[in-house]
């Protein structure tokens, strides 16, 4: 909630009962759990993803903790149907005061034996998408003087590794984004700030592993000795939705358990 802190009197803005979240790639993983940590903090969620069931099925536990929201299906693919989700969230529940750009694709092959168009849709699902939604809601985030952007991007951002780098190109310039959105944004009051996850308990890495191998890795690579999961990045973005984080804007933060370290 809005806040002032002993000896000042300056107005710390954040997320407020009823403001609305919108949250793409919200049908599971680390979207699911911020929708699931945003409702809780009585924010209204507007849940966007490919999958229609995966996406109610996150509306439902929205709803069955008491929080509300609505689900809307989108290819962030597709420019068009990222322009009829944006129209429909606004005419549907308002401005938004959060926007979460964490949906993304992420096929693996060497450079040289990917093709052009699994290139070209990991650049359109991850950049570009994020790009388009930020250009929808903006103006009408701006006109209210408020926000919060908050992107998800990646520790392959720094740390690549091989079969990734349409994946890894895609989640460095999305920092890059970041950090012109938040100079651009500021002198609307709205922040824009990254999350970089390490390794973690999503669909990602369990595409070519099982959950205990996953675990096993987190023991002996990172540092804190276990991996992340969905529940550590919805922490740091309620933090970065809360009055708390009302002087942080441009940065991209690190969510790695110490195995990515950002001097």
């Amino acid at each position: 909630m809005t806040a002032t802190t002993a000896g000042d009197s300056i107005v710390r803005d954040g997320l407020k009962p009823g403001d609305l979240a919108v949250i793409t790639g919200a049908g599971g993983g680390f979207g699911r759990a911020f929708a699931l940590r945003f409702a809780a903090m009585g924010a209204r969620v507007a849940l966007w993803d490919v999958d229609a069931a995966s996406g109610e099925e996150t509306l439902a536990q929205v709803k069955a903790a008491g929080g509300q929201g609505a689900f809307y299906a989108v290819d962030l693919g597709d420019a068009q149907a990222i322009e009829r989700a944006a129209d429909a969230t606004v005419r549907d529940l308002g401005t938004p005061y959060v926007v979460v750009n964490n949906a993304s694709t992420y096929p693996r092959a060497a450079v040289v034996e990917m093709t052009r168009a699994q290139f070209e849709r990991t650049i359109a699902v991850n950049l570009v998408a994020p790009w388009h939604i930020c250009h929808l809601l903006g103006p009408a985030m701006m006109k209210a003087g408020r926000g919060v952007v908050i992107n998800i991007s990646s520790c392959r951002a720094m740390d690549p590794t091989p079969t990734g780098a349409n994946y890894a190109a895609s989640k460095a310039a999305l920092i890059s984004l970041t950090k012109t959105l938040a100079a651009e944004w500021a002198k609307h009051n709205i922040r824009v700030n990254a999350i970089l996850p390490g390794v973690s308990m999503t669909a990602q890495p369990l595409e070519n592993t099982t959950p205990e191998e996953l675990i096993e890795r987190g023991r002996k690579l990172v540092p804190l000795g276990r991996i992340g999961y969905p529940e550590d990045m919805a922490g740091l973005a309620a933090f970065l939705v809360s009055p708390d984080a009302a002087y942080m804007t441009g940065q991209g933060i690190a969510m790695t358990g110490g195995r990515t370290m950002i001097p």
